[in-house]
């Protein structure tokens, strides 16, 4: 029986058409819902539009539209940008619709004697559309968007939120996967500790939102209305059959921003209404540009479709999926953008492919056999034992909501199989050994194909086109995950190739410049020289402050794997592992102090949030912390056994 996995996002405001950072949360959803398509699962996808909004209604009425009428032209909208972004959604909710308007009606109803009316005098953010107390104020203003709230008073009704904070603490402390990561799990453990007062949860005096049941001069609150997308779109209240087969959903993937209310609000409502919780709400970070948090009210934003335009839309979710880490905060340049494409797209991948398929034609006329049972040993066994760690590890990755940790595996059977022509040179074996040649080519053609598959989640048009040059397509649900990834799957007896244009073609300067201001990320100004004779605080200069401390992260990691970088002294390649399927590739420059065996086993203590840094060709994710001296040199490790992934401090 195949298992099912339901999976949401946040639903969106429509006062403005998405930006970049709206875009990584649909695509980050999507990666995730295509890879369980993957694996075989019963999959549904649900995002949609939040319209019972006032900034919706404003935003109409600027227009000098009816709000239901701005809805509707808003729907286009955003679904056209999904659309070519390839986001692959089964259900689109509008919370204006009669359907989700009846269901969260019910909803409302069930919560029942946790329901009752007061009178509410406080703050409230216009831009949040949120209710906020003192202490959710800094230096006065709301902590997201910097604007002073309105004072209010009316009357209202409220929901006992007071009643559920015990019930809330042992849930998450019973299921600490109910709220990832950890950090936003801490997050919401410290200020259910601090408190939890009861919340209003209609608002009087408005026409836009949906009625109250039980009093009509009153509409339920946005918010309230927001979160009941997630049963309503399943059928909740009218469809029974429905909501039993996808209810409880597997993972809400929201922004850290608004946690408090998927974390806190949203299971209390369910909790008061008798409804089983979902199992996981991930937070993931926000997308800045060049340091900058992107706003639609700030009008600091990227389209995502530039990006799209320009290099494609898988090139855009390949970056957005493998830049940083997710669950914490990413910035987006234009510069990086361009620099993952060509490095790790067009040199990388599109090398690979190109090569490959030219060789097949030149040398053997376009036509291989498929010799994925030939016995092999030597480099070609470990090639099949490396695309068999990858898959592992990419599985891992992935259901541990780390891509980018899945895309880094990926591209160590990118490079190698680079690498493997270089070492095996088809264009010699041509002159010397047929049968040697076509093992070669067949092996180098099974790891595109392997890649094509395991990238597809984060590049389906691109990867399609990758297999159709292979002579191949790709039916997702058919077989499982590890099937499709068995050594030589899916390859008919013989085998006819395609030498076709580039998948990632290469852009110049001209061509950029076309639609980007490409002089725009000019390296920042260096500090001035420091007078050294002068300046009677130089060493000042190098003293961290205890915040600089705190912005690295230390944790212990075990080294799965290790080997030496081929042609350097120093340098060894590692595989780490920092627990919770975080998996990581590191350089490190200790082989004149270590032997690769002796490292494997061994745990170690890394720095797990710096930058990736590229030595000689290979990205190192993390760096470990190592004594050095004159003549000796020994790795950090603890001198107690403890789990991998524990901070360090």
């Amino acid at each position: 029986m195949r298992r099912k996995y339901y999976i949401t996002t946040a639903i969106d405001y429509v006062n403005s058409a998405p930006h970049i950072g709206t875009a990584y949360e649909k695509v980050s959803a999507d990666v995730f819902a295509r890879f369980h398509r993957l694996m075989g699962d019963d999959v549904y996808f649900q995002m949609g539009n939040d319209e019972h909004s006032l900034n919706v209604d404003r935003a109409a009425r600027v227009k000098g539209m009816d709000p239901v009428a701005y809805c509707d032209e808003m729907e286009k909208i955003f679904r056209d940008i999904w659309d070519r972004l390839e986001i692959s959604f089964d259900r689109f909710v509008r919370t204006t619709s009669q359907e989700h308007e009846r269901r969260l009606s019910l909803l409302f109803e069930a919560l029942g004697d946790d329901i009752y009316q007061g009178h509410y005098e406080g703050y409230y953010c216009e831009s949040c559309e949120a209710f906020l107390q003192e202490k959710d104020l800094v230096d006065g203003c709301c902590a997201t968007h910097g604007t002073q709230p309105a004072w209010i008073a009316e009357e209202n009704y409220f929901f006992q939120l007071s009643k559920y904070a015990g019930p809330l603490l042992k849930h998450i402390e019973e299921h600490p996967e109910f709220i990832q990561p950890e950090a936003r799990r801490n997050e919401i453990l410290q200020l259910i500790k601090g408190g939890l007062d009861d919340i209003s949860v209609t608002r009087a005096g408005s026409e836009w939102g949906v009625p109250l049941p039980r009093d009509r001069a009153h509409v339920i609150y946005v918010w309230v209305d927001a979160l009941t997308n997630y049963v309503t779109g399943v059928g909740y209240g009218e469809d029974e059959e429905l909501f039993a087969k996808w209810w409880p959903a597997d993972v809400h993937i929201i922004g850290k921003d608004i946690t408090r209310f998927h974390c806190v609000i949203w299971p209390a409502m369910l909790m008061s209404a008798g409804i089983e919780l979902p199992r996981t709400v991930y937070g993931h970070g926000f997308v800045y540009f060049k340091g900058q948090k992107l706003s639609k009210s700030k009008g600091v934003k990227i389209d995502p479709l530039e990006a799209a335009d320009m290099f494609g839309p898988c090139a855009l979710r390949y970056f957005l999926m493998r830049e940083g880490t997710y669950g914490k905060d990413v910035d987006f340049t234009w510069e990086q953008f361009r620099s993952r494409y060509e490095s790790e797209l067009a040199n990388d991948f599109g090398n690979l492919l190109s090569r490959s398929t030219a060789m097949v034609e030149k040398f053997l006329g376009g036509r291989i056999e498929n010799l994925a049972a030939t016995t092999q040993d030597g480099r070609g066994a470990a090639l099949i034992e490396l695309s068999r760690s990858v898959a592992s590890h990419v599985t891992a990755a992935m259901t541990g909501y780390a891509p980018q940790v899945a895309l880094s595996s990926m591209w160590e059977l990118v490079r190698r199989g680079n690498s493997y022509i270089e070492e095996e040179k088809p264009w010699v074996l041509a002159k010397e050994d047929s049968a040697r040649l076509a093992q070669v080519l067949f092996d180098v053609l099974e790891v595109v194909r392997q890649v094509a598959v395991m990238t597809w989640p984060v590049m389906p048009g691109k990867c399609e086109e990758i297999l159709n040059q292979l002579g191949l397509s790709l039916t997702v649900g058919d077989v499982g995950f590890s099937e499709l990834l068995a050594w030589g799957a899916e390859w008919p007896r013989e085998i006819e190739v395609t030498k076709g244009e580039p998948v990632f073609p290469k852009y110049t300067d001209e061509d950029l410049a076309k639609r980007f201001d490409v002089q725009t990320e000019s390296a920042p100004e260096k500090d001035p020289p420091v007078d050294t004779e002068t300046d009677t605080k130089k060493d000042e200069k190098h003293m961290a402050t205890f915040s600089d401390f705190q912005k690295l992260e230390f944790k212990l990691a075990r080294v799965v794997e290790a080997e030496r970088v081929e042609k350097t002294e120093k340098l060894i390649k590692m595989r780490v592992d920092l627990g919770g399927g975080d998996v990581r590739q590191m350089v490190a420059g200790i082989a004149l102090g270590y032997a690769p065996e002796e490292l494997v086993g061994k745990t170690i203590v890394v720095v797990a949030n710096l930058e990736p840094a590229t030595i000689r060709g290979i990205e190192s994710q993390a760096m470990l912390l190592a004594a050095t001296g004159d003549e000796a040199m020994a790795v950090v490790v603890p001198d107690k056994d403890m789990p991998v992934g524990t901070k360090v401090s």
